[in-house]
């Protein structure tokens, strides 16, 4: 059903104006992880505005491969389908407000038919300042999570560089103890980030840097979700892009310090390389 959704979702936005369609290639390698070994992302999103509006739909359909971290005996893999939507409405010039809707299927991890529920709003505080707060419930079988995300926005100029910086706080309440058989013994997480943009001539840097622990988080403006028992710690981003007249190119690196709760492994890293297009039309 989601196939369904999302292929007509994109034959419509051929038909569109004011479209984005976009597809992305991420190759996953772990270090130190009980079970995984490498894996593979493929997103393809499209987005659309008209009128006062703008609706995003991503499709994500992952693969990581596991073996026995002693035989080395190939063991099923992870096969992980997530459908998203965002929905932002432009109430005036300077405030909006956003929902957003992920569902998860898994084959493996309890957390498989889980959904999570988005809401949110931007203001302009000027032409260079703004602040978001966003609110996403995550609900799950055995638990929910609530979520709350406080972000600040400056956008600046130095000679012929435009730069955004992003600033905040994400807040996480877990209301439950089992994942599985696990027993969660944390329920509050909080962690601070920091992104740095810089766009010349069409050519854009970014740098980002998320510090301290958090466990089932909602990314990306509630476009992504980490749904596995994985409490993540120090993540960092480095990606590098060229706008052209209507295809954007994006490479992206993503390192992430992590443990793996119900296998009671620490220091599991992993290293995300992303490959992305973008056509605009």
């Amino acid at each position: 059903m989601k196939k369904i959704l999302v292929t007509t979702a994109l034959l419509s936005s051929y038909l569109l104006a004011n479209s984005e369609i976009s597809t992305y290639y991420t190759y996953k390698d772990y270090d130190n992880s009980k079970t995984k070994t490498e894996g593979k992302t493929l997103d393809y999103r499209f987005l659309h505005n008209f009128q006062n509006s703008e609706l995003t739909i991503n499709y994500e359909d992952s693969l990581t491969k596991r073996e026995n971290e002693l035989t080395k005996i190939k063991m099923t893999s992870l096969e992980i389908e997530k459908l998203s939507m965002k929905y932002l409405y432009h109430i005036s010039n300077d405030l909006s407000i956003k929902t957003s809707f992920i569902n998860i299927e898994d084959n493996l991890a309890p957390t498989d038919n889980g959904k999570v529920y988005g809401f949110g709003f931007n203001k302009n505080i000027d032409n260079s300042n703004q602040i978001k707060l966003d609110t996403y419930l995550s609900d799950y079988e055995d638990f929910n999570v609530n979520q709350y995300d406080f972000t600040f926005i400056k956008k600046f100029r130095f000679e012929n560089i435009n730069f955004q910086a992003q600033t905040g706080i994400k807040y996480i309440d877990i209301n439950g103890e089992k994942y599985q058989n696990y027993i969660l013994e944390d329920n509050y997480y909080m962690s601070y980030f920091l992104n740095l943009n810089a766009n010349y001539n069409g050519f854009i840097l970014g740098l980002g840097v998320i510090n301290g622990d958090r466990l089932f988080s909602v990314q990306e403006d509630g476009l992504k979700v980490e749904h596995h028992a994985l409490e993540q710690n120090k993540t960092y981003l480095v990606s590098l892009g060229k706008k052209f007249q209507n295809i954007d190119v994006i490479t992206k690196y993503i390192y992430s310090n992590s443990k793996e709760l119900p296998e009671n492994r620490d220091d599991v890293s992993s290293k995300f390389f992303t490959f992305g297009l973008n056509y605009n039309f």
